[in-house]
C-alpha cells in the first residue's frame, strides 16, 4: 500500500511540476523582458529542456501503471490470506506466484511499514514467529535522514519554476509598460 501511495504521489507531483515548468517557460517568453537578453534566452532554454525531460520521465517511469500493479499485488495477497488454504507448500507457491507478476518494493516502502515510531527500538510490527521487530538506531536515523532529504529535494524542485520566472522577468520594465 505504501508503494502504491508513493507511485501515485510521484505521478501527481511530476505532472504538477511539469505544468509549472511549462507555465514558467510561457511566462518568460511572453512577459520576459530582462536587461540581459542572453540571460533570458538561457533561462528559456533551461525551462524548455526541463519540460521535455520531465515529460519523458513521467512517460518512462509509468508511475500510474506501477501504482496499479502494486495495488493488484496487495489485493491478490489479501485474497490469498483470506482463503482457507491449509497446505503450507501450496500457500507458499501461491505467494511466490503472486509476487512474480508484480514489481518489487523499495527499501523505503519496507521501512515505512516497519517503523511506526522512530524513537522506539521495538516496533509494533511482529515477525512471522510472533517476535516484535527491533530496528537499531542507525537504521532509524538513516530512514529519517533519507525521508527528510527527499522532502527537501521535492520542495526545492517544485519551487524552481517560481525562482526561474523571478530571474527571467524584469518586473520593473513590465510595470512601466
Amino acid at each position: 500500500m505504501n508503494a502504491e501511495k508513493r507511485s501515485r504521489f510521484l505521478e501527481l507531483y511530476f505532472h504538477i511540476v511539469l505544468a509549472l515548468f511549462a507555465l514558467a517557460s510561457i511566462c518568460i517568453s511572453v512577459v520576459g523582458d530582462t536587461q540581459n537578453i542572453r540571460l533570458n534566452e538561457n533561462i528559456f532554454s533551461f525551462t524548455s529542456i526541463t519540460t521535455l525531460s520531465l515529460s519523458l520521465l513521467i512517460f518512462g517511469f509509468k508511475f500510474g501503471e506501477t501504482a496499479a500493479n502494486h495495488r493488484s499485488c496487495y489485493l491478490s495477497l489479501q485474497k490469498m490470506r483470506g482463503s482457507n488454504e491449509s497446505d503450507d507448500h501450496k500457500l507458499e507457491e501461491n505467494y511466490i506466484n503472486v509476487l512474480s507478476f508484480h514489481p518489487n518494493h523499495t527499501t523505503g516502502d519496507y521501512m515505512r511499514l516497519a517503523i511506526s515510531n522512530i524513537f522506539e527500538d521495538e516496533q509494533n510490527l511482529t515477525s512471522p514467529d510472533g517476535n516484535k521487530v527491533c530496528i537499531g538506531w542507525w537504521r532509524r536515523l538513516s530512514y529519517v535522514t533519507s525521508w527528510f532529504l527527499s522532502r527537501v529535494l521535492i520542495l526545492a524542485f517544485a519551487a524552481m519554476p517560481f525562482i526561474i520566472v523571478g530571474y527571467g522577468i524584469d518586473f520593473t520594465s513590465v510595470l512601466n509598460r
